[in-house]
């Protein structure tokens, strides 16, 4: 049985890889690039917490991360947490490397065109819809790679710490 703070646990573990990752997105923002990595950080707690302290992991995760940023409120959490309760469904998928890491870079693609499209939404400035598509597709190919580069030194330090506060792994939760 998990502990229940462990979702809390997995914050502060996960917290050093997404302010990185925020402040690189912070810095690429003139230039129109956003680095995405918040969905890649939901496939490790997805694989091993119980299905409402992954929804509370992603729930914090978004609502952290979105503070600042001009979207309309809780559009990252929402997202964050529908995607937490769908991945809740496929944990035996995620239990092989290659459903983790598609896994990774599918949750992280849809989180960051969500994350666009509401971004797109929120804006005054009159847009043309084909430069939004393609701005979007460009966001979501950017945020699947990079869903497949920090898959595993992500997932590596969120396991190294659920395995440190004795969460147990996937195979013993079902």
């Amino acid at each position: 049985m998990s502990i229940p703070w462990a979702w809390f646990f997995l914050i502060l573990a996960t917290y050093p890889w997404l302010f990185v990752a925020d402040l690189v997105s912070s810095t690429l923002a003139s230039s129109g690039l956003n680095y995405f990595i918040t969905g890649a950080a939901l496939i490790a707690p997805c694989r091993r917490l119980k299905r409402w302290q992954a929804v509370l992991f992603a729930g914090c995760v978004g609502f952290m991360f979105e503070a600042y940023r001009p979207i309309p409120n809780g559009t990252v959490a929402i997202s964050l947490v529908t995607l937490a309760i769908l991945l809740g469904n496929y944990r035996s998928y995620l239990r092989t490397s290659l459903g983790t890491i598609q896994a990774a870079v599918v949750v992280n693609a849809v989180a960051a065109i969500i994350w666009f499209a509401a971004t797109a939404y929120q804006s005054d400035a009159p847009s043309d819809i084909y430069n939004t598509i393609y701005q979007a597709a460009i966001q979501g190919t950017l945020s699947g790679l990079m869903g497949l580069v920090i898959i595993m030194p992500l997932a590596t330090t969120q396991n190294w710490i659920m395995d440190l506060i004795g969460v147990p792994s996937a195979q013993d939760l079902l």
